[in-house]
């Protein structure tokens, strides 16, 4: 987000020195990218075309799988931490950069001053100003670039030729299009999809051989595109595929230029499909969910079923399907009531419209159940409403310690779906100690107090059926769910039990914020 001066009078992006809140987004980028990637390319406007330029320096994962990005009146960012980001990176993904001869508001400097941060730019200048072009010319010309391989031919006439020195000795590599593009797998398969390298960039099939060969033996290396710096590393064994995924998985790797290495097992390169080796090896990754928050094993969540009747449902969810105040985040819209919750700090201090009429009743229903923490329900001043398509989700979190208070309310609507709590690794580890799950129904009540709400990552997981413990067929969720989360706001620092994650006491979602606070420069 671009900064604002001291007067009261904002900045212009195109104008602004600073920029904040690129350690937080690129994490979420990079979560994306492992969760739904690969992706074929990126595309922005104006400062989202700074933004996808950014995003692409910034995210190794993203950078080095995109094809392509198309850049509608981009510009340099004036920030030096974000200027010097972009010139560090090198974007070999090819780029499409737009512009207007009647742009006013982005320079002709500025835009190709952006274009200078890849390595393969190229331009298509139109009449117009500051926007997108709509003319047939223009719609053929971003087909072609988009859809055909023309612009990477010189790249590839290049590549092709020391593939094919390298095949002269070593029959093992293939370079092929793909059948189908390769899909990341939950479950552990043979076959490994690495991303920030290939010959492209200078490193050799062989020498990705030889450097995944510490870990056991690799039947073959594929590249699927010449342009494009990842491959498919295909191990003899599981087990050593586990091993060399462990070991490598974002590292910089000194026998294979210290390029950044993303490894995430993968499809079986020549499956027609597209599918993972087993989806029942998927789902049993998963974790599986229980029904009933008194064995659940995670201290301060309670779980009331049928707390409202459908005809309240139907009620409340034409109450918020008639408001216009919604807002498109990146999968689902949200709306908020009371207070607005700002992404970017993780608070809530801005009124917004008041609370619905159905609200006071539903709360003090919840104060009266036996609940951990429910008793506070009436005080709650703050409505956040989500809606989620089906498969969508939401990214482990904890509620920001010194935003809200000790107890979460969470009313599920029109459709089920699993929440998770993870227990985060001690010393940095990335694994969680321990996962836990509980199927919420619609109409259900989930009340997170204590422990549970402080200490644990709560989230969504992204799919569109979830395992149930006890139980041999998954469960599958609805079209669409809407959830009603109710908060009280704090006012002043957070006492809890858990100063490892507290922002109050310099815990992990304080380290969040000061990133957000320095922006890139931290």
């Amino acid at each position: 987000a671009p900064t604002t001066s001291s007067s009261a009078a904002p900045v212009r992006p195109v104008q602004s020195r600073q920029m904040r809140g690129w350690d937080d987004a690129a994490a979420v980028i990079a979560d994306a990218v492992e969760t739904f990637g690969p992706f074929d390319g990126v595309l922005g406007f104006s400062q989202g075309a700074s933004a996808a330029a950014l995003a692409l320096a910034l995210v190794p994962s993203l950078r080095d799988t995109v094809r392509f990005a198309v850049l509608f009146s981009g510009f340099e960012p004036m920030d030096p931490a974000a200027t010097a980001a972009l010139h560090a990176a090198r974007i070999t993904a090819r780029s499409m950069h737009v512009h207007g001869h009647a742009d006013r508001m982005v320079s002709r400097e500025r835009m190709e001053a952006l274009a200078r941060s890849f390595a393969r730019p190229e331009f298509f200048f139109h009449e117009g100003g500051h926007g997108v072009p709509l003319s047939k010319e223009f719609r053929d010309a971003l087909r072609s670039f988009a859809l055909d391989t023309a612009g990477d031919a010189a790249t590839t006439t290049q590549l092709a030729t020391s593939v094919t020195d390298e095949c002269r000795h070593r029959a093992s590599p293939r370079v092929h299009p793909p059948l189908s593009k390769p899909r990341h797998s939950l479950a552990p398969t043979r076959f490994l999809f690495v991303n920030g390298v290939g010959p492209c960039v200078g490193i050799s099939t062989e020498a990705v051989r030889e450097s995944f060969g510490e870990y056991g033996d690799v039947d073959r290396v594929d590249v699927f595109d010449p342009s494009m710096a990842r491959c498919v590393v295909t191990m003899r064994r599981v087990e050593d595929a586990i091993a060399a995924q462990a070991a490598t998985h974002e590292t910089c790797r000194p026998d294979l230029g210290d390029r950044r290495l993303w490894v995430r097992f993968s499809s079986d390169p020549d499956s027609t499909d597209g599918e993972p080796e087993s989806a029942v090896k998927q789902e049993e990754t998963w974790c599986a969910a229980t029904r009933d928050s008194a064995t659940l094993g995670v201290p301060g969540v309670t779980l009331i079923e049928n707390f409202v009747t459908e005809e309240e449902e139907r009620e409340m969810l034409a109450c918020v399907d008639s408001d216009e105040r919604w807002q498109r985040l990146a999968k689902r819209r949200v709306l908020h009531y009371g207070y607005a919750f700002d992404y970017g700090t993780r608070d809530a201090r801005d009124e917004t419209s008041p609370m619905p009429a159905f609200v006071a009743g539903l709360l003090r229903r919840a104060s009266r159940c036996s609940a951990p923490g429910a008793s506070e329900s009436a005080t709650c001043d703050q409505l956040t409403v989500n809606e989620y398509a089906r498969g969508v989700g939401i990214a482990p979190h904890v509620d920001t310690h010194s935003a809200f208070g000790p107890t979460i309310l969470s009313v599920s609507l029109a459709g089920r779906a699993v929440m998770e709590f993870r227990l985060p690794g001690e010393g940095g580890e990335r694994e969680p100690r321990e996962r836990r799950a509980i199927a919420m129904p619609p109409r259900s009540l989930l009340v997170l107090h204590g422990e549970a709400r402080y200490r644990w990552l709560h989230y969504i997981p992204h799919r569109k059926r979830d395992a149930i413990v006890g139980e041999d067929e998954c469960e599958t969720r609805e079209e669409r769910r809407v959830s009603f989360t109710f908060r009280r706001r704090r006012e002043g620092a957070c006492g809890c039990e858990w100063p490892e994650a507290c922002d109050s006491r310099g815990g992990a979602a304080q380290r969040l914020k000061d990133r957000e606070g320095r922006g890139l420069a931290s």
